[in-house]
């Protein structure tokens, strides 16, 4: 997955595009050209409309709404996320020895096809456009810039680039890696069939989604705290949609993963087993099966390798990251729920 030293994910791409690319080479450092793009282009727009509101004495969003400067706060975030989540990709690819363990590492390697950013970036701008059209009729000038630009076409990059990461470690890798011959580490020591690194990846990007969906709680309802307003039964669906959203995506990858254990966990023990029933007299009588003298150490180490595999768990993860990733899943919709009922 891109986003390691020397590498750029699909924003850098985009940003490319637009001249950000240019100005990383003349700046110093090593700037890459996604946060240039993000911190340009979001203080250039939000500079515009605080500019133009207060040129026209129009009342700024953020004295009705504090809690709306975490939006651009948020964005800078998400492209943080991007990278830190495509390093953390590599890494883990790098920790499983992927790359000598599967006959077609590239699926697995780089997991993103280059059409999903710019898909989640058409359909989310088309998407945001034709919502803006449908509330033409209430929108004020800067309204009218932020719905029909600044959202669809500088905020929207941001968040297809971070989506298409997140759907890369929750979906395309579990998919990927149960459909490989990658098969399990029997031999780890923690007893996840060599699967933790990917299993606290899951983890380290919902953590992500977590922090946002805390920001849409405190954008969306703090205000209403104060002021006494009703949140809108819409708004409160919305918001309680995409928490279950984010939570099927954790249970999907870990679904996933489970299949793939307990599938490979399996038919190692039925091999094993197979090995065994060959060197043994009666295999199926416990009473009187044998074990002839030449084969004894045979068949205790095949069943000494059997106890391996059995003590292998089906989860792919330690008892410390289900509760801290349980608990991460909690946050978002607990504080939602203490705001709104404030």
């Amino acid at each position: 997955m891109d986003g390691g030293d020397g590498t750029e994910i699909w924003l850098d791409r985009f940003a490319r595009r637009f001249g950000f690319g240019w100005l990383a080479r003349r700046l110093p450092g090593d700037v890459p050209p996604s946060y240039l793009y993000a911190v340009v282009t979001i203080g250039l727009s939000e500079a515009a409309i605080i500019g133009y509101s207060l040129a026209n004495d129009i009342s700024l969003i953020y004295a009705e709404n504090p809690f709306f400067v975490l939006q651009p706060v948020v964005l800078l975030g998400a492209v943080y996320g991007s990278r830190t989540l495509s390093r953390a990709y590599d890494r883990v690819m790098v920790e499983m020895n992927i790359a000598e363990r599967a006959s077609d590492p590239g699926p697995l390697l780089d997991p993103i096809p280059s059409w999903v950013p710019w898909a989640i970036f058409v359909v989310g701008a088309g998407l945001q456009l034709l919502r803006a059209f449908v509330a033409l009729d209430a929108y004020g000038v800067t309204d009218i810039i932020a719905n029909f630009v600044v959202f669809p076409f500088i905020y929207l990059p941001i968040v297809a680039q971070f989506f298409a990461v997140y759907i890369a470690i929750e979906f395309l890798a579990p998919w990927r890696l149960r459909r490989s011959d990658v098969g399990i580490h029997f031999l780890d020591p923690e007893g996840v069939g060599g699967l933790r690194p990917l299993g606290e990846l899951v983890k380290k990007a919902y953590y992500f989604v977590a922090v946002g969906l805390v920001a849409y709680a405190l954008i969306t309802y703090a205000p209403f705290v104060s002021t006494g307003w009703e949140v809108s039964e819409f708004a409160n669906a919305l918001f309680t949609g995409l928490w279950v959203a984010t939570i099927g995506t954790v249970g999907f990858a870990v679904y996933t993963l489970h299949r793939f254990l307990r599938r490979e966990k399996r038919t190692e023990i039925q091999r094993l087993e197979a090995k065994r029933r060959d060197l043994i007299t009666d295999p199926w009588d416990v009473a009187m099966y044998d074990v002839p003298g030449d084969e004894r150490e045979r068949v205790e180490e095949l069943r000494r390798r059997m106890e391996q595999v059995s003590a292998t768990k089906e989860y792919p993860a330690t008892f410390s990251i289900w509760s801290q990733l349980l608990l991460s899943i909690v946050i978002p919709k607990a504080i939602q729920l203490l705001i709104a009922n404030t």
